[in-house]
């Protein structure tokens, strides 16, 4: 096992540690830090200087829409998806709320994956490689797309019951995914060095469908997504919040290299467990949890960082981070305290 250079990029650094090379540092990332004006003004330097200052070796690119939109109806605007209401305070309307299959294939609103721009995302991801291990598209998700325009109750009511309604609904979406995600990749080539997807389909206390509909259903369609990456020599990460134990194995098989983002505290195992178990197959990111950094003393979250480590980070195949989004309410102090403490972490066979 290679250690590798003390001078490192934060794209050879994460990219070093998914092939379980020895890096100079903790390679480290984030989903989101939402406080970052916040922490910019608690260290004296500027918002776009913060992610750089933490320490964060990764960055997101993802081809943005230019096509119509579903018109505004007064104070609610709408996705590509012509969907609603991204804010859990705000009203959501589910266009395929009550759809027959027939109303899920006319369905007007399936945005055309012509109607996005993937040469703004290539220039984007030419200008980070150099610097940052770039990953992307992110979020463009099966399970919860058919949910955000069908309603969570209605797409489980009609998984449950009237499956053609949820399959209907889940093929529309596939295939713009699956060529967007085409397009994305060919326009970004090897400047793009991991093909990123998201879906959550579990909360803390597991799978939010049998482990058997999951297999039939989703799991053929992620194997799709991610075989053309593979072939181009990329890494596959995903992310899936809450307890997936249950499918671990499943989405390592079908090429996850990366699996994002890793919430210790909802697994059935022990983070030793764990690693002990997948951590030859696969790299876990996150760890440290982000329901805890609003309340927590600083110290608290320096030590849950070096544990959290200390479990997963053996012999690289670890990227530190929170486990979610850092959220507006986290105090600035926890926030540099969580990535200070990564930063500053050296042990031997963990770190060069």
């Amino acid at each position: 096992m290679a250690a590798m250079s003390p001078t490192m990029t934060g794209r050879q650094r994460e990219l070093g540690a998914i092939r379980r090379e020895i890096p100079d540092r903790i390679a480290i990332d984030a989903i989101c830090v939402e406080n970052v004006k916040e922490v910019a003004a608690y260290l004296g330097i500027a918002p776009e200087a913060v992610l750089d200052r933490l320490g964060i070796d990764g960055r997101v690119v993802a081809a943005g829409y230019t096509g119509k939109l579903r018109p505004p109806k007064g104070e609610i605007t709408y996705s590509d998806w012509g969907t609603s209401g991204w804010q859990f305070h705000e009203r959501r309307e589910y266009p395929l709320a009550g759809a027959s299959v027939a109303d899920i294939e006319r369905y007007p609103w399936v945005p055309a994956p012509a109607d996005y721009d993937y040469t703004a995302a290539a220039r984007a991801a030419g200008e980070l490689n150099a610097r940052y291990a770039v990953r992307g598209p992110y979020w463009k998700p099966l399970f919860c797309q058919v949910c955000d325009l069908m309603g969570m109750e209605a797409a489980m009511l009609a998984l449950a019951g009237e499956p053609p309604l949820f399959e209907a609904a889940l093929a529309r979406v596939f295939a713009h995914v699956q060529e967007y995600c085409r397009r994305l990749l060919a326009a970004c080539g090897e400047t793009m060095p991991i093909f990123c997807l998201g879906d959550d389909f579990a909360t803390q206390r597991g799978l939010m469908i049998s482990p058997a509909d999951w297999r039939r259903l989703l799991k053929p369609l992620y194997a799709r997504l991610f075989a053309p990456a593979k072939s181009a020599g990329k890494v596959v990460w995903f992310h899936s919040c809450g307890d997936i134990s249950a499918v671990l194995g499943d989405l390592v098989d079908i090429g996850m290299d990366v699996w994002e983002t890793v919430q210790l505290h909802t697994l059935p195992m022990t983070p030793r467990e764990l690693k002990r178990q997948y951590g030859k197959h696969v790299t876990f990111f996150g760890g440290i949890n982000t329901q805890r950094l609003p309340f927590a003393e600083p110290e608290e979250i320096r030590a849950e960082v070096r544990r959290v480590i200390g479990e997963l980070g053996a012999g690289g195949g670890y990227i530190c981070g929170p486990d979610h989004h850092v959220k507006y309410n986290v105090p600035p102090e926890n926030t540099v305290a969580l990535f200070d403490e990564a930063t500053a972490f050296r042990r031997k066979g963990y770190t060069a």
